[in-house]
């Protein structure tokens, strides 16, 4: 049997009795109850239940209705009929509705529904299960965004645009929040955007510059609607709940993301295992730093059950950078994995807002790439918020003089260019520790980089 949204009790599984008790807006579902999957495969054999010629009428059926509102499906055959052609075009999620590190199926429509079926119980029993599972059947909706609401002392979200299966494989920065009295936004350089391809079905990815997603009000009343972490869709601006879970954070800054406890000290590539898009914990010994993943992570997740400490999103994170208190560091009070970072940058940075006070007469503010070129020698401010990053780097290059570079997002090529040319930074004041350690970090690659030259 299945047990449609609105009756469903704790013994249907934790994920489907909590997003029935949710205070925010959830696309339909029903969960094929775990006697029903009992009576479906008669096994608990991962392989058989793949080679297994199943009937899931019962199923189908409820699949038909998944697109429908409550009020139409439990209307006359008549209203339901005049919906009747909706159904066709509906595609689902699957997923072990009971606790489980099981796989999950996205983006399923009817006539997928047995195979992906057989695969997500497949699973649960490979990934140790001991009984039949209940199974969650959702309707997908094409997110605009996809992320969760992580709460907290000041709540934390990080989302991702499109499909969030950039995020949960570890291989793209999350555009992140810090939510209190004010919002603090972390908006990455690029980010990998995943889509559904309508014509083959499959996926298709691709790089884009992310811009901001959601205004501070639909934060704001997202993060007060609800006092538990969340996972969501958002389209056309309103956020739908797929899943509600337990979360604590660790990490309080949007510089990394610390997915599970445990202290970080040491050097990277050494002591700490560092690497560009997340890892399962039995891929290192001590603890990790990946440069890219959320703590919605599957690998996140994993480190969590694990025990095993671990940061992501640590965009900064290089190979011979040291994490760990050292006595002149401690009493900065700056937020790093386990204390702070060593050493601060030696290039001169500043906060915006004393550069615009004592802005002098003699010096020349540099909005465009024709006043960059156009700009001999000198005194100069170059305005960096407002140029294509891409491009200028190499106009760096081409400047030379007392110069200031004005940013709001960091990137790791400016910042080296800034380091190369001996160039001044200017950020907003409540930055400027996130920027000092980009730099030390543009500094140590300048440093290598001289030595690799002169030992060549």
């Amino acid at each position: 049997m299945v047990v449609w949204e609105g009756d469903v009790e704790r013994e249907h599984g934790e994920k489907a009795f909590n997003l029935d008790n949710i205070e925010l807006d959830t696309p339909n579902f029903f969960v094929i109850t775990a006697g029903e999957v009992k009576n479906i495969f008669q096994s608990r054999d991962s392989q058989e239940i793949l080679n297994k010629s199943i009937e899931i009428d019962g199923v189908k059926e409820a699949y038909d209705d998944v697109g429908m509102s409550s009020e139409v499906r439990n209307a006359s055959s008549r209203a339901r009929n005049l919906v009747g052609g909706q159904r066709n075009n509906t595609r689902v999620t699957i997923r072990v509705s009971d606790d489980s590190d099981a796989d999950f199926e996205l983006d399923v429509g009817k006539g997928e529904l047995e195979e992906a079926l057989k695969k997500v119980v497949a699973s649960y029993f490979e990934e140790g299960g001991d009984h039949y599972p209940n199974i969650l059947v959702q309707k997908m909706i094409e997110a605009d965004y996809t992320g969760a609401l992580i709460k907290g002392e000041r709540d934390y979200i990080e989302v991702v645009e499109g499909l969030g299966i950039s995020l949960e494989e570890g291989k793209t920065v999350p555009t992140m929040f810090s939510v209190g009295e004010e919002i603090e936004v972390r908006i990455p350089d690029r980010q990998l955007k995943v889509t559904r391809n309508p014509m083959t079905g499959g996926y298709r990815e691709r790089k884009i510059e992310p811009e901001r997603p959601f205004d501070s009000s639909e934060i704001t009343d997202l993060s007060e609607k609800t006092e538990n972490s969340v996972k969501f869709v958002y389209k056309r601006g309103s956020f739908y709940v797929v899943d509600r879970f337990e979360a604590e954070r660790y990490s309080e800054g949007l510089e990394y993301v610390k997915v599970s406890p445990g202290e970080i000290k040491g050097v990277l590539g050494e002591d700490i295992t560092v690497s560009e898009e997340t890892l399962s914990p039995d891929q290192y010994r001590n603890a990790l730093v990946a440069r890219k993943g959320g703590f919605t992570s599957n690998d996140a997740k994993k480190a969590r059950k694990a025990g095993k400490p671990a940061i992501f999103s640590y965009e900064e994170a290089e190979k011979g950078l040291k994490i760990g208190e050292t006595e002149n560091e401690t009493s900065s009070g700056r937020d790093s994995p386990s204390g702070d970072i060593s050493g601060l940058c030696a290039t001169k940075i500043s906060a915006i807002s004393e550069l615009e006070s004592g802005f002098r007469p003699d010096q020349s503010y540099l909005k465009s790439y024709g006043d960059i070129f156009g700009f001999d020698s000198g005194s100069a401010i170059v305005d960096g918020r407002i140029l294509d990053l891409e491009n200028l780097p190499e106009a760096l290059d081409y400047l030379s003089g007392d110069i200031t570079v004005l940013m709001d997002r960091k990137n790791s090529q400016v910042l080296e260019a800034v380091v190369r040319n001996d160039f001044r930074v200017g950020v907003s004041h409540d930055r400027i520790d996130e920027f000092e350690r980009a730099l030390d970090v543009a500094e140590r690659r300048f440093i290598l980089d001289r030595l690799r030259k002169l030992s060549s």
